[in-house]
């Protein structure tokens, strides 16, 4: 098959190399980055032009990170209906990406998809799982390895990925101030039951506990380093995307204005935006 891979970050690299039995051509931003993305991946043809990296797709692959999201679907050109996977993953002011790109692309073949996986860890051609949205009548499967282990129809997916990655930095601050795994369990499985009437699957669960509990995680690292590198901060968001870290601040105006509370997104709101002592967190736990 002809895909187009639409950005060149870590969870984009990960998922070209579950790619690399198919053509695939990789949108990339700047020219300066494909030389060396082309000696991680010498089969792949790289583009800065999008409608060039297009042309031809059997389907498209939209892994940028949140703040270009909206500008990538905004200057996609389609001349018929192409099967498109979202991994980014975030939203905007009022709505879910999904949501976006179904309305302005006027489709409605748009699946999300996510782990439970590391960025990393799928380079490395071990035995990982993917999860999606809905039936996308095994496409997906059909262009990936027989190692890659696809859940399928979480419809609640799109949400479970932002509350996990926010929640996984506080994972990582409650870590840092107790050195106990076990606190850090205590706190997810109160972080989920405040989640009411929502339906959670296998590779949710999956995807939630390895985001939050992994030093391999940027969210749950940029959590550690709020409690004992707070110097550091503004250098580490610099260098590494923590969707956690933007999404906290996303998700939390977009509750309010519906009126809806989850304490424990108040609570690392505050702690993260208004540096508030971040020994609250053992408090939501008592």
């Amino acid at each position: 098959m002809n895909i187009t891979i639409i950005g060149c970050g870590a969870f984009a690299k990960g998922i070209t190399s579950l790619l690399e039995q198919n053509n695939i051509k990789m949108w990339v931003h700047q020219e300066n980055e494909i030389n060396n993305l082309k000696k991680e991946f010498a089969n792949l043809k790289f583009t800065t032009n999008l409608n060039e990296a297009l042309k031809d797709a059997d389907a498209i692959f939209i892994l940028v990170s949140t703040p270009f999201f909206k500008e990538i679907i905004d200057n996609i050109k389609l001349n018929k209906n192409i099967p498109i996977y979202i991994g980014t993953k975030g939203m905007l002011e009022n709505e879910f990406l999904t949501n976006y790109a179904i309305k302005k692309l006027k489709q409605d073949n748009i699946y999300f998809i996510a782990g439970p996986n590391l960025a990393n860890d799928l380079i490395k051609k071990v035995p990982v799982g993917l999860t999606i949205s809905k039936d996308d009548f095994g496409l997906l499967r059909k262009m990936m390895p027989n190692y890659v282990d696809i859940d399928e129809y979480e419809p609640y997916l799109e949400f479970y990925s932002i509350y996990k990655n926010i929640i996984a930095i506080g994972s990582g601050i409650i870590y840092e101030l107790t050195n106990s795994y076990s606190t850090v369990l205590s706190y997810l499985t109160k972080a989920l039951k405040e989640l009411k009437n929502i339906q959670i699957l296998y590779g949710t669960i999956g995807d939630y506990f390895l985001t939050c509990t992994s030093f391999n995680s940027r969210n749950f690292t940029f959590g550690t380093m709020i409690v004992n590198n707070k110097d550091k901060l503004y250098e580490y968001l610099k260098y590494n995307t923590v969707e956690g870290y933007t999404m906290l601040y996303t998700l939390n105006n977009f509750l309010k204005k519906h009126h809806y509370e989850i304490k424990i997104i108040n609570i690392l709101y505050k702690i993260i935006y208004e540096n508030k002592n971040e020994n609250q967190l053992l408090d939501y736990l008592k």
